[in-house]
């Protein structure tokens, strides 16, 4: 049965792969009213412009402190759900400013907005605080990240922790789905180099738990409807690595897997990752009456939203 709370959740990020899908299911799980904010001058989703729960877009940078204050401020939301975030792990290298200020600060510019208004917050983080030694991780594991986006994440959940607002820490790994205006993700890349016959250099010592993104969302949507504070684990039901996962979405939309290229991992050049991350679910399971998908039952997903999607994409997989 679906709330029937009136919330205002103010949503940060909402044109970036994940805030879609929040805001998506936001609009398809609750009577929730939304304020969407992203850095893009207008809303792109042409159908949500006369959505009667869309009370406002707001554009907003994140790291500009008197622009996120004011802008909570205006509309008082009780969740501020943030799903921005800059999350080129390799790129959070080399701009390690930019990354500070928009993994950290935009966080604490966030908490002393939520302060004045009571909203809660829930952030979204990642396995890449751990170091991959002792996995599966459950949420009370030491975290020892091994690069700079890992460290920014978890600074940013250092600040909320400290902060005395009502809050909720949501720890993601390796998203997968549908997706239409970002630069694709792994699976994403998988499925158009296969389709145009391209080979896929893919790692077989890189071990995650896929995540379908939509229970992702819908996790978020739990956390705001039972008011939860603290941390959740949110991750897929099998650890695979990146070679194993490129050959199930070959299977999955029957493209040919001999065009997968198995290579092993290699740091040089590229942000040192963690070559084993899966977490421990069952807080997440038993407190939020959730389940989580297997990757074929993902990938099902993934297909038949992909198929819904055919004219945004042109392209239709039976």
């Amino acid at each position: 049965m679906r709330p029937r709370t009136r919330d205002k959740i103010f949503l940060t990020g909402a044109h970036g792969f994940l805030g879609q899908h929040v805001l998506r299911t936001f609009l398809d799980e609750t009577h929730c009213d939304l304020i969407i904010s992203s850095r893009q001058e207008k809303l792109e989703f042409a159908d949500l412009v006369d959505e009667p729960r869309v009370i406002a877009y707001q554009q907003l940078d994140v790291t500009d402190r008197i622009a996120v204050k004011d802008a909570i401020g205006l509309y008082k939301p009780e969740f501020i759900v943030n799903c921005a975030g800059y999350v080129d792990v390799d790129g959070c290298e080399t701009n390690r400013e930019l990354a500070w200020k928009t993994n950290v600060k935009s966080v604490e510019y966030l908490i002393e907005a939520a302060r004045k208004t009571d909203s809660r917050i829930i952030h979204l983080s990642s396995d890449y605080i751990f170091d991959g030694l002792k996995t599966p991780y459950s949420e009370t594991a030491a975290p020892n990240p091994l690069n700079y986006y890992g460290r920014t994440k978890l600074a940013s959940e250092n600040a909320l922790r400290s902060s005395g607002v009502n809050h909720c820490i949501v720890r993601g790994a390796f998203f997968y789905g549908v997706e239409i205006r970002e630069r694709p993700s792994f699976a994403m890349m998988v499925l158009e180099s296969l389709r145009n016959n391209e080979t896929v250099n893919a790692f077989t010592d890189l071990y995650s738990s896929p995540t379908l993104v939509d229970d992702l969302a819908f996790a978020i949507i739990k956390i705001a409807e039972y008011k939860r504070n603290g941390i959740y684990h949110i991750s897929g039901t099998e650890m695979l690595s990146r070679f194993e996962f490129a050959q199930r979405i070959a299977t999955t939309f029957k493209l040919n897997q001999a065009l997968i290229l198995p290579t092993t991992y290699e740091p040089l050049g590229r942000a040192q990752r963690p070559l084993h991350s899966s977490f421990v679910t069952l807080k997440a399971q038993t407190e939020l009456g959730l389940r989580f998908s297997s990757v074929d039952e993902g990938l099902q997903v993934m297909l038949r939203g992909i198929n819904d999607l055919a004219d945004a994409r042109q392209i239709v997989y039976q």
